[in-house]
C-alpha cells in the first residue's frame, strides 16, 4: 500500500484528474463551468487535480454533468477502482491475471497515451507475479484505437526480438481488454522501484555505480544486438530488482526496430535524457549513447545533476569514474550524433574493466 493510499478517507471518493479533464474538454467546459453546472464548489473541483477527495454525492453530480458513470472517473488509487481485466483465459469466467496493487498512478507516456502501473498476480500460479501497465483508451475514437495497436504492441515485439536477457524485461502478454477501452502490457515481476525513484532522494552509491552502469549498458547492448534502438532510455525505465538489485531495462513502447518498420511517434516532450535529434524518425545507436551518458550523469550526481552537461566531468570525477571512461561518457553527450562514439561496445568494454577493478 502506498503512502497516498494510507492517507485516503474511506468516506470520500477520489476522481482521476486526467479522465475528468478529458471528459470536460470533450464537452467544451472549463473547470469553473463544470463546477457551476454540477453545483459544486470550485475549490472542490480544483481539489480533484491535487488528488483531493470529495463526497460521493458531489462526485455523482460531476459525473452526471460529464455524462459519465462515476465509476468511470475513479482514480486508480481510490479503493473502489477496478481496472478492466485482460481477455478471458482458458477457464470460462476467469482471467489469467489480476491487479493486486498500484505502483504508479496516472502517467502520461511520451506517445501521448495515459497509463497506470500495477503489481499483477497470476490467478492460477500463485508464485507468478507481473508488472502490468494499463493504458486507458476509452477517450479515444475507434479509429485512433486501431491506429494505436502498433504502438501498444511494440514493447512485446522488442522483448520477443531480444529473448531472455537478465537486463531486459521479459514480457508475458500484450493485449487489449475485451471492450477495447484499454490495453494491458504485463511483464515478469522484477521489483517496484526504478532508478528514478532512487535518484529523487540521492545519487546512486559510488561503490555500486560500476555495476549499475555496466548492467544498463549490457541491457542496451542486447537491444542493439537485436537491431533495436531504445530511443527513450531514462532512469524511469530502469527497474531495480527486489531480489539482488540488478538493473532491468523496460518500457519499449517507443523503441525503434532497425528493420524498416515505421516509427511510432513524431511528437516528443522536452526530456533531458532524449538525444537532440530524436524526432520519431532519426533515432540511431548514437541516440541511445547520448541517453546512456545522461543516465550516467544522473546516477552519479542525483536528479539535480540531470542534464547539466557543463559539470558532467565534475560529477563523474566525484563519483570515482576512471578518467578514460569518464571521457567516453562525456563524448556520448555531444549534441551532433556523428561526433559521438559509433557504437556501444568500446564503452561496454571499459565499463567491464571498471567493474573488475572495483
Amino acid at each position: 500500500m502506498t503512502s497516498l493510499q494510507k492517507q485516503l478517507d474511506p468516506q470520500l471518493v477520489y476522481l482521476d484528474s486526467f479522465l475528468l479533464d478529458r471528459a470536460r474538454l470533450s464537452l467544451g467546459l472549463s473547470l469553473g463551468q463544470l463546477a457551476v453546472e454540477a453545483e459544486v464548489d470550485y475549490r472542490t473541483v480544483r481539489g480533484v487535480v491535487d488528488k483531493g477527495g470529495l463526497l460521493p454525492s458531489k462526485a455523482r453530480d460531476i459525473a452526471q454533468v460529464l455524462k459519465k458513470d462515476v465509476l468511470e472517473l475513479l482514480a486508480p488509487y481510490d479503493p473502489r477502482f477496478v481496472p478492466p481485466s485482460p481477455p478471458l483465459g482458458p477457464l470460462a469466467g476467469s482471467t489469467e491475471w489480476e491487479a493486486v496493487g498500484y505502483l504508479n498512478q496516472g502517467r502520461l507516456a511520451p506517445n501521448g497515451l495515459y497509463y497506470i502501473v500495477c503489481q499483477m498476480q497470476h490467478r492460477h500460479s500463485p508464485a507468478k507475479r507481473g508488472r502490468g501497465k494499463f493504458y486507458h483508451l476509452s477517450w479515444l475514437s475507434s479509429a485512433t484505437r486501431d491506429a494505436m495497436r502498433n504502438k501498444l504492441s511494440r514493447h512485446a515485439n522488442v522483448a520477443a526480438e531480444v529473448g531472455i536477457h537478465r537486463h531486459v524485461a521479459v514480457n508475458h502478454t500484450s493485449t487489449p481488454v475485451s471492450d477495447g477501452n484499454g490495453w494491458w502490457v504485463i511483464d515478469e515481476w522484477v521489483g517496484e522501484r526504478t532508478l528514478e525513484n532512487h535518484l529523487q532522494s540521492e545519487p546512486w552509491p559510488p561503490a555500486q555505480l560500476p555495476r549499475l552502469l555496466h548492467e544498463i549498458a549490457q541491457g542496451l547492448n542486447a537491444l542493439h544486438s537485436a537491431n533495436i534502438v531504445a530511443r527513450e532510455l531514462a532512469p524511469a525505465r530502469v527497474l531495480i530488482s527486489d531480489r539482488d538489485g540488478h538493473a532491468v531495462l523496460t518500457d519499449f513502447e517507443l523503441a525503434k526496430l532497425l528493420d524498416g518498420s515505421p516509427s511510432v511517434s513524431s511528437e516528443w516532450p522536452e526530456d533531458v535524457f532524449l538525444a537532440p535529434e530524436v524526432d520519431g524518425t532519426s533515432a540511431t545507436v548514437q541516440s541511445d549513447l547520448y541517453s546512456f551518458g545522461q543516465v550516467a550523469i544522473a546516477a552519479a550526481a542525483g536528479s539535480d545533476g540531470a542534464g547539466d552537461l557543463e559539470r558532467a566531468p565534475v560529477f563523474l570525477g566525484r563519483a570515482g569514474v576512471p578518467k578514460r571512461l569518464a571521457k567516453m561518457i562525456v563524448d556520448c553527450l555531444e549534441p551532433v550524433p556523428s561526433n559521438r562514439p559509433p557504437e556501444l561496445l568500446p564503452l561496454l568494454t571499459e565499463l567491464s574493466r571498471w567493474v573488475e577493478k572495483s
